[in-house]
């Protein structure tokens, strides 16, 4: 077989032969040989392959069928590796050169469809109604464009015939309608069939062909006659505005504008499905309001297309939403006309369980008048009965959002019973009803029933669960008395003897009028137990009880001892704590009195005789204090002392707060009646008086930060260690940061562990301290230093489980100049990084990178230089040699 210059291109520069090959799979061979030599392997480069070639897909098509070559499914094979041309778009072309077959084998616009992205929903979670029908495309393929063919169908050209002869002659054969409207039926000739009906097309051809075979005409026929459409013509027309897939759209002419919006691809969030209109010769001709075909499955307006029409899709009018009990949930688009029964109405009615008589309408206040410095949106609240008894039809605005709410989950007239009867459930309440009476609705008693216990759950008017425990017995032999009688919403506990045979109790003592015992039951509550024993609603027991302070003492049977778990008695109130009770617990009440303080005491350091620890009395100051402690040492400054107080945050935390108060040495002589400055001391107020500034004697330290009381304090003795001071401050706070303790002396910073000495009672580091030491312990940092030769030195958050490397990488490593690692502890203490030395890094810490050293100049340089004078003057020697020679 010859192989020529390529002169066609069928898929992207497609090498075939001028001539028909005979066989198809060398024919496929030869356009993959050729395609793999131009280095063509996608379907973008097929697309641009064509386009320099001035060739459409169409093209493509019609020629590889002149070569026994299927377009699309060769694609499939070699390009794009699928079993079926479905995924290759085909473009709309001439419209005089296409047909629509019934049975399309050439894939339009209407794949699309196939692989649309689903409807997107709105923020709350809503669906847009009605956009999803387009998601699945019927029209994929146009054949569900066609259907039966209508009888008023008129032939034009591009339809395609079939006529079939049978019978005394059989004759069959295939032809289009040509543009001037005729078909040419071999050895018969031209037939004019254009503007011919289908329905009197086939009397037409009869008429004609008749004259070649009569048999057609004979009573009876000896020769009858068929004839269709196999083929029906194009119409070309054109979808605009918010179509998901605008522009020209290929159809046959059975078409109608519902059939062409689903070709098309179906219609954006964004359009309007109440508002789709089709225009004629620039005139309007009809509008479909889709809200009927999809609520009510009407397409009355859904009118057939012609060549050139213009369906246009306007932007959606408005955007409302309906949630909650609505049988179908979602955003709606409303007409001007249009309002609230209507949107119910497209949500499919409301739900048995919806509230009516309170709808939530959340409303943006409209732009044109929205009045200023206010807020934009607003709340309505409708009563949907009244509406509807009014006939009113609520007028929705964009951007409405309607929740219709759930009733409540409660029923009027309802009594429950469990336990150990035979029919344990709920029963309808009635007027008058009793224990007695439920029990017998419930079938009795079963046997086995714990006689002397039965209780009754009843919620009070704010709500809350409370119950009474009557005897069984009792309540079975009287059944009149009031407190018998059953309410709605009652709740009746019986039980059996398997349930209460070991007869398990709890019980409440402390501050009551007298201890109680109860049975223990499942699900018995510290609110259970505390409401029943104690007179929570006297406002007198109220002031007098403990509420900051209760216990609940749980018996372990391994350990044959109680657990004591404090408790706070308002929360339990409150219901913000309620532990679920178990057998042998024991419940502690106490009495405010418990808090207060018999033994109150202050004391005194510093430059005084006899510093300690004194008893408070009333209304004692500062001078009286004094007094008590033996009054100044000869060095100590008078004029002022310093009170440590111990006090209380808002949150509840202890701290320390500082005066300085003024001395009255008037009154510390006697010498006036009251002080000046009265200032009384409080239960453990802690007073220092100082020496006088520069005094010799002055052996004065400093504490600060999260030390309980910091101050000044005077060394007692020469060997008073670091442990003994911290000590007689009162230790650490609790959110001391022992390992970023610091101790300075003489400006200079000492390293040591204040977390070794204090938690891991290393005695290493408990220090003889000397006058003008200072301590200070700070609070967590949460915060690791990175500095030196880093790409970005800065403070970083602590990690626990961070090493020094971590450190570096976050601040972006190591310079070119870096070389080696320290970290400096807040402590004071610094290690080196090495190769197996990788120390933690504590909170607070300091990692510094070094700098390499500076390289050291080279001798080179000065070596070329010296060279470069000695060759100089060696040259100079020998030309003057040289000279001299030639002189002699």
């Amino acid at each position: 077989m010859d192989i020529k210059k390529p002169v066609l291109v069928i898929i992207a520069g497609f090498a075939l032969l001028a001539q028909p090959c005979t066989s198809y799979s060398q024919t496929e061979q030869q356009i993959k040989q050729e395609l793999d030599k131009r280095g063509i392997d996608s379907y973008e480069e097929i697309q641009t392959e064509l386009r320099k070639r001035g060739m459409s897909e169409d093209d493509a098509r019609r020629q590889a069928r002149l070569y026994g070559v299927n377009y699309d499914e060769y694609l499939s094979k070699y390009i794009l590796n699928q079993k079926d041309s479905q995924s290759i778009v085909k473009p709309i072309t001439n419209i005089e050169s296409e047909t629509v077959d019934y049975t399309v084998d050439e894939v339009d616009r209407g794949d699309q469809i196939e692989r649309q992205a689903p409807i997107k929903q709105s923020k709350g979670g809503l669906p847009y109604f009605g956009y999803d029908v387009f998601n699945s495309n019927p029209y994929a393929n146009q054949q569900g464009l066609v259907g039966n063919i209508d009888p008023g169908y008129i032939i034009g050209p591009g339809d395609e015939l079939r006529v079939y002869l049978w019978g005394e002659a059989e004759f069959q054969f295939e032809g289009q309608v040509d543009i001037n409207g005729n078909i040419f039926i071999p050895n018969v000739g031209q037939v004019f069939v254009s503007g011919t009906t289908y329905s009197s097309l086939h009397e037409r051809m009869k008429q004609y062909l008749s004259r070649f075979y009569s048999g057609l005409t004979k009573s009876p026929a000896a020769i009858f006659l068929d004839v269709s459409l196999t083929k029906l013509r194009p119409i070309r027309i054109m979808v605009m505005g918010e179509s998901k897939n605008p522009g020209s759209l290929l159809i046959n002419s059975f078409a109608t504008t519902l059939n062409s919006i689903y070709a098309s691809g179906g219609i954006k969030t964004t359009g309007s499905l109440r508002e789709v209109k089709v225009f004629r010769n620039n005139k309007f001709v009809s509008n479909i309001d889709l809200y009927d075909y999809l609520i009510k499955g009407a397409v009355s307006e859904d009118l057939r297309l012609m060549s050139n029409d213009v369906i246009f899709i306007q932007s959606r009018m408005n955007t409302i939403s309906i949630q909650g009990e609505v049988n179908r949930e979602g955003i709606y688009e409303l007409k001007g006309n249009e309002g609230l029964i209507d949107l119910i109405g497209f949500a499919g009615g409301l739900k048995p369980s919806a509230h009516t008589q309170s709808v939530t309408i959340k409303r943006i206040k409209p732009l044109i008048g929205r009045p200023k410095a206010t807020f934009d949106r607003e709340i309505i609240t409708l009563d949907y009965n009244d509406l509807l008894m009014e006939g009113v039809n609520f007028r929705l605005q964009d951007g409405d959002e309607i929740v219709f709410n759930k009733v409540l989950d409660k029923y009027d007239n309802l009594v429950t019973v469990a336990g150990s009867v035979f029919r344990p459930g709920e029963y309808e309440f009635t007027e008058g009803m009793s224990i007695v009476n439920l029990v017998e609705l419930a079938g009795g008693l079963r046997p086995n029933t714990f006689f002397e216990k039965v209780d009754l759950y009843r919620r009070d008017r704010t709500g809350e669960l409370k119950f009474q425990t009557f005897n069984l017995t009792e309540v079975l032999a009287d059944n009149s008395r009031a407190d018998l009688l059953l309410q709605a919403d009652d709740s009746l506990k019986v039980y059996n003897t398997e349930e209460l045979k070991s007869l398990e109790t709890v019980s409440i003592e402390g501050f009551l009028s007298q201890p109680k015992t109860v049975l223990w039951r499942e699900n018995l509550t510290l609110y259970d137990l505390i409401f029943m024993s104690a007179n929570v609603e006297d406002l007198e027991y109220q002031n007098r009880i403990l509420t900051s302070r209760a216990d609940l003492l749980r018996f372990q049977e391994g350990k044959t001892e109680y657990q004591v778990i404090p408790f706070n008695l308002d929360n339990v109130l409150d219901r913000r704590f309620n532990a679920v009770l178990k057998p042998k617990d024991r419940v502690i009440l106490y009495s405010r009195d418990i808090n207060e303080v018999l033994d109150q005491s202050v004391t005194i350091r510093g430059a005084v005789k006899n510093g300690g620890r004194y008893a408070l009395t009333d209304s004692m100051t500062v001078e009286d204090l004094i007094l008590q402690a033996g009054g100044f040492v000869r060095t100590a400054f008078r004029d002022s002392v310093t009170v440590t107080r111990e006090n209380f945050d808002f949150t509840g935390n202890l701290i320390a707060r500082i005066h300085k108060v003024s001395t009255d040495m008037d009154y510390l002589l006697g010498m006036s009646p009251e002080p000046s400055n009265t200032y009384y001391l409080q239960h453990n107020d802690n007073i220092t008086v100082d020496l006088i500034p520069g005094s010799s004697e002055s052996r004065e330290i400093k504490l600060t930060g999260e030390i309980k009381f910091p101050g000044s304090y005077f060394l007692v003795s020469k060997e008073e260690t670091l442990k003994d001071v911290i000590a007689r401050a009162g230790g650490v706070s609790q959110n001391a940061y022992l390992n970023g303790a610091k101790l300075f002396r003489d400006g200079q910073q000492m390293a040591f562990s204040l977390d070794d000495l204090l938690n891991k009672q290393k005695d290493d580091f408990n220090l003889i301290l000397q006058p003008s030491d200072s301590i200070h312990v700070p609070e967590a940092y949460y915060t690791v230093k990175v500095e030196g030769e880093v790409n970005n030195p800065a403070l970083q958050k602590f990690q626990p489980r961070n090493n020094v490397r971590d450190y570096i990488k976050a601040a972006g490593g190591k310079t070119k100049n870096g070389r080696k690692i320290f970290v400096t502890n807040a402590n004071g203490f610094t290690e080196r990084i090495g190769w197996f030395k990788n120390p933690k890094v504590l909170d607070g810490s300091i990692i510094t990178v070094s700098a390499k050293p500076p390289k050291e100049p080279r001798e080179s340089g000065k070596f070329l230089e010296n060279f470069g004078t000695i060759a100089a003057i060696v040259s100079s020697t020998l030309t003057t040699i040289f000279l001299v020679e030639r002189l002699k």
